[in-house]
């Protein structure tokens, strides 16, 4: 407990002590990709693989943007774009639900690309390939005080929050009915379906959790950016890089994929995005080489954390 203690303070510290804006941006987009990390994860916790969850962060945005942009408060077009991501993987869910493997991970990503070209193509309402601009930013909230909702600071907070919900909701998860459920269909579908426990339901359940999260975070990325396109948010870039970060974390763990997505991230954009802008994406691609030559369990193998 005073370890968790200890961490949250001081991961509310940064803004309170005067870090530059730059870095506090940098810190939120760290928790959205640790949310996006953790969301992959719950999807996988029932065997499943998805090469497309850029599907939903990409519908959750759209929706955030378009529900903003008509008038409604950011703080509930965020909510609508999660609604609207949660609608996309029972689209997909229910289509792909007794597929699995490479079967299912293409599926998804055609999937992503399938929102891609829509949304490149219906410009009366996603503006096509310029995509939308003039989003507003999140509105300050008059019963925080010292101006914690404000700009970058408003933003690193609910960043943190929504990662918080993002981990309390997996920890649960793996505690609760569902959670049973969707380690027996992982570890043997045909024998769960025997005893009574239908494999589809449950899948489906998780695609809405997992997606659920995803949407959140980008309802809240493009509130962050105040723009949105196609290619930014339906790009194979938010599909692969959480992969690959809860890969690295490791599967079914709570906490790993977030340790290691806030540690990538960190590392490309504050160390070799300066010095080495071409070769930001490499701490990727050496992790996913890690996992699959050396460490098939992640770092939370090395600490031998529980997996389940």
């Amino acid at each position: 407990m005073r370890g968790a203690a200890l961490v949250a303070t001081l991961a509310l510290l940064p803004p309170l002590i005067g870090f530059h804006p730059y870095y506090v941006y940098v810190l939120s987009t760290a928790f959205l990709f640790a949310t996006l990390a953790t969301a992959w994860n719950l999807l996988a916790y029932g065997g499943q693989i998805s090469f497309g969850h850029a599907a939903f962060f990409g519908l959750g945005a759209y929706g955030a943007a378009l529900t903003s942009l008509a008038g409604v408060s950011p703080w509930a077009a965020i909510a609508a774009g999660g609604a609207v991501a949660v609608a996309g993987a029972l689209l997909i869910g229910a289509a792909a639900a007794r597929l699995g493997g490479a079967a299912l991970a293409l599926a998804t990503l055609a999937y992503a690309e399938l929102w891609r070209g829509i949304a490149q193509n219906w410009t009366a309402v996603s503006g096509g390939g310029a995509g939308l601009v003039g989003i507003p930013p999140l509105p300050t909230l008059a019963a925080v005080p010292l101006d914690l909702t404000r700009g970058h600071t408003g933003s690193y907070y609910v960043s943190l929050a929504v990662l918080a919900a993002a981990l309390g909701v997996f920890g649960l998860m793996t505690r609760s009915r569902l959670g049973l459920a969707l380690r027996a269909v992982r570890e043997a579908a045909d024998r769960a379906a025997l005893l009574g426990i239908r494999p589809i339901t449950w899948k489906l359940a998780s695609f809405a959790l997992s997606a659920l999260l995803t949407g959140l975070a980008g309802g809240l990325y493009v509130h962050m950016v105040r723009v949105v396109e196609p290619d930014l948010v339906f790009g194979r870039f938010f599909s692969i890089v959480p992969l690959v970060m809860a890969m690295f974390g490791g599967l079914h763990s709570v906490l790993g994929p977030t340790l290691a997505a806030l540690g990538l991230h960190l590392f490309s954009e504050l160390l070799l995005h300066p010095v080495a802008p071409a070769l930001h994406q490499l701490p990727y691609a050496v992790a996913l080489i890690v996992v699959i030559l050396y460490l098939p369990g992640g770092l939370a193998s090395l600490a031998k954390a529980p997996r389940d």
